[in-house]
């Protein structure tokens, strides 16, 4: 389909520049007329423009996006023109492209949760049964508020999670840096020196340090060569469901970081299923957007068999007991929404406590991580003072 980067000018004489992809230059012409503006310029590209890195849409981009559009349509503005409004520059052009096809689509005589099906998957599932029930009940901003608000709450665990994980990583790194240089560049020297003064009767940490730079010096190219393979096959299976399995089984067993992405996975579910049934969505429909959802291959295992528990007629407190990722007292919340039929708000209650959870965890581990680095830094540099000053108070002892 060609792609098209145009000028148009609206009543007020104001021109903007647009781009997008029409099927023929009269559905371009088509387009603009139907917004009552008038096409001023036009350009047709021989090549679209080339997806750079980044063009992804964050989610506060996606979350400001919805918020807006829902209190342009509670001001009274139809959907259409709200959308026509949102989609102008300083719009992002991957927001910008995608909705123009949605506007088309809606011209056409779709609804807007229709459009929103055919579109790219850059917008959340949760957002076409969400603004489907909108459409139906005349809620459509209320309902765009509230997804906008689960983007920003969904972004806030995964942002807090990343962060407690890239906090020891980054120390790790610094760390190993910092002892890559000693050991490659600082200690060779001084192992030659010891050498060169004919020390034969070396104290164990000085040799430990001597055969430990024997191996950097030997094998310093090979060690990035095989961080960067290891990176590379995460990065190309990554999205393989059973490998996928595998590495999250793996983070699940790591000390201290499998709390936190167990509170921030139980987070991000009982948020989804708090919006979804808060909105009307019934339960097991609510379990199916879940599945195609959630990443984590541990708890996406776990709903498959939750759906097919409660497909069965079981409610979902008995489906629970299937998954042994929950504690027991979420199973008594469960049950005792499903006996006061208050299930929304029994899911947003732990909703909230386990984002709490992620907070308090994120915060601890931080605490925990600290103390621990330095000891181990401690100690890595007491061997190699100890290494370094062996050899020389034996030279000073043999002088005395």
């Amino acid at each position: 389909m060609p792609h098209f980067s145009y000028q148009t000018m609206d009543s007020a004489g104001e021109v903007t520049r647009n781009q997008g992809k029409f099927s023929s230059l009269e559905d371009l012409f088509g387009t603009v007329e139907r917004k009552g503006e008038i096409l001023v310029d036009y350009r047709k590209k021989l090549f679209p423009p080339l997806p750079r890195p980044g063009r992804a849409l964050k989610r506060p981009i996606l979350a400001e996006f919805f918020r807006n559009l829902a209190l342009l349509i509670q001001g009274g503005v139809p959907l259409r023109e709200a959308l026509d409004d949102m989609t102008k520059p300083p719009c992002h052009p991957v927001l910008g492209d995608t909705f123009n096809a949605i506007n088309k689509r809606i011209d056409d005589g779709l609804l807007f949760s229709e459009a929103l099906r055919e579109a790219p998957p850059i917008i959340p599932k949760i957002m076409l049964p969400l603004i489907s029930i909108g459409e139906e009940t005349g809620n459509l901003d209320r309902t765009l508020r509230d997804g906008a608000n689960h983007i920003d709450r969904v972004d806030y665990i995964i942002s807090s999670t990343r962060r407690a994980l890239i906090y020891p990583i980054v120390v790790l790194l610094a760390m190993f840096g910092a002892l890559a240089f000693w050991m490659l560049f600082v200690l060779p020297q001084l192992m030659d020196l010891f050498a060169s003064m004919g020390i034969e009767d070396l104290p164990l940490p000085t040799r430990i340090l001597i055969a430990t730079t024997d191996f950097f010096d030997r094998w310093w190219p090979v060690i990035p060569l095989f961080i960067s393979i290891f990176v590379i096959f995460y990065l190309l299976t990554k999205r393989n469901p059973k490998i996928q399995y595998i590495w999250d089984q793996m983070w699940n067993h790591v000390p201290l970081i499998k709390n936190v992405i167990r509170a921030s996975q139980l987070a991000f579910f009982f948020e989804y299923t708090a919006m979804l049934t808060d909105a009307g969505v019934n339960i097991l429909r609510s379990m199916e957007l879940m599945e195609q959802s959630v990443s984590n291959q541990i708890l996406k295992n776990g709903v498959r068999l939750m759906r097919k528990e409660i497909s069965e007629g079981n409610p979902m407190s008995e489906a629970i007991k299937s998954f042994a990722f929950f504690e027991p007292f979420v199973l008594r919340m469960v049950r005792v929404g499903e006996q006061t039929g208050n299930m929304p708000e029994q899911f947003a209650l732990l909703a909230s406590h386990y984002m709490k959870q992620v907070d308090k965890l994120v915060s601890a581990m931080s605490k925990t991580i600290e103390p621990l680095i330095i000891v181990v830094a401690g100690f890595i540099f007491a061997i190699i003072a100890m290494g370094l000053l062996g050899p020389v108070y034996n030279m000073i002892s043999q002088l005395g």
